[in-house]
């Protein structure tokens, strides 16, 4: 089931970044599906920072139904949901930016989208990813404690700098075991919270 499902996940992106929208499907871990576009993509990986991504998730939903932004980030239950708000209105506002960034290579892409407020190296590669890029990690808590769990060192405070070293690092994971970046946080996702959702 987790495999189908990473698979599954992974034609998502492949499709959102290709055709620009595309319908998730989060059962059985959630029940929850919901059509998204890249405008809503951006939206979601901004509301997931310090927040959950099953918080983030029901926001997309009440988006997709026509809820004003910060309404939509308090029913959800999105932590900071009036300075969430304020970012993605801006970032709706910039979506040149966005869309200039998506014509470039992902290392460039990610540095063009940190001109966004709300947008760190985390929140930059999972939009990415979300994308059908594969070549970016999303450095998260869950990516954080796997990396202990497997014995590595880990900083407590993420710079930019050290977020390049940490993805390096798992760069070379995935090479190892013949995955992308992509698939491996899937993974590792899966194996640290039971669950396959973006």
């Amino acid at each position: 089931m987790i495999e189908r499902a990473i698979l599954k996940r992974l034609e998502e992106f492949r499709q959102l970044g290709e055709k620009g929208e595309v319908k998730f499907d989060f059962r059985p871990f959630l029940d929850l599906s919901l059509k998204a576009c890249i405008k809503t993509e951006l939206a979601f990986c901004i509301s997931t920072a310090n927040s959950s991504a099953t918080a983030g998730l029901r926001f997309q939903k009440f988006l997709e139904s026509g809820t004003e932004i910060e309404e939509a980030l308090k029913l959800a239950g999105v932590r900071f949901h009036k300075k969430k708000s304020g970012y993605i209105r801006e970032a709706f506002d910039n979506f040149e930016i966005v869309e200039r960034a998506l014509e470039l290579e992902s290392g460039k892409a990610r540095k063009s989208l940190l001109q966004l407020k709300g947008i760190g190296m985390k929140e930059a590669s999972h939009f990415l990813r979300n994308v059908g890029r594969e070549d970016v990690a999303i450095i998260d808590r869950h990516v954080l404690r796997w990396l202990e769990s497997q014995g590595f060192e880990i900083p407590s405070k993420i710079t930019p700098k050290n977020y390049l070293e940490i993805e390096k690092l798992l760069i070379d994971i995935s090479e190892e075991r013949k995955k992308t970046l992509a698939e491996m946080d899937l993974r590792i996702w899966a194996e640290m919270t039971g669950k396959v959702l973006k």
